[in-house]
């Protein structure tokens, strides 16, 4: 692929540059992945994900619920000065002790995952490929009387060789 630069403009003032996350990501277990998101056949940018995914028969993406102002995702750069790559950090916090989520949280913790996540324009990124999966690391915490309540904070990480922007549908409904 050869490399052609853009030109890095300042923006208009039209953007919505809002930091965070929107209250909501979606996941899905890797071993559940028919076909892989992809960009389009002949891309602006191959950085730009539009096809879907495919899931197996019966799988899907599962919606999480993040409580607003808790979603933090970072892409840190990572690797030597010639091998450079990122390493996600999503930071979320999810309310309450339900047993859905007593039961979500245990069975996520030991599993390999792809991670979709929706920023406050509606733009998503995707994290994880076919060959890089995330993880989550749950923290339980009860918090204080006067603080923002019981429940999971959590953190999903990983390596990935690009950022990804995910502009397809995020198939919710289980596949035929």
């Amino acid at each position: 692929m050869a490399i052609t630069y853009a030109d890095m403009l300042p923006p208009t003032g039209e953007e919505v540059n809002m930091g965070g996350l929107s209250e909501r990501l979606w996941f899905a277990r890797k071993v559940d992945i028919q076909t892989w998101s992809a960009p389009a056949a002949s891309p602006a940018s191959p950085y730009i994900l539009t096809s879907a995914f495919q899931m197996k028969t019966g799988k899907k993406f599962y919606e999480c619920y993040i409580t607003q102002d808790t979603g933090d995702l970072e892409l840190q750069s990572i690797g030597e000065v010639d091998g450079k790559s990122f390493k996600p950090v999503l930071k979320a916090f999810y309310p309450g002790l339900e047993d859905a989520a007593i039961t979500f949280f245990n069975q996520i913790k030991n599993d390999v995952i792809i991670v979709i996540a929706e920023l406050p324009d509606g733009k998503m990124l995707q994290l994880g490929n076919e060959r890089f999966s995330m993880r989550v690391s749950p923290n339980f915490k009860t918090g204080v009387n006067s603080g923002r309540g019981r429940g999971m904070e959590f953190e999903v990480t990983g390596f990935i060789p690009y950022i990804y922007r995910y502009a397809a549908t995020v198939p919710v409904t289980p596949a035929s």
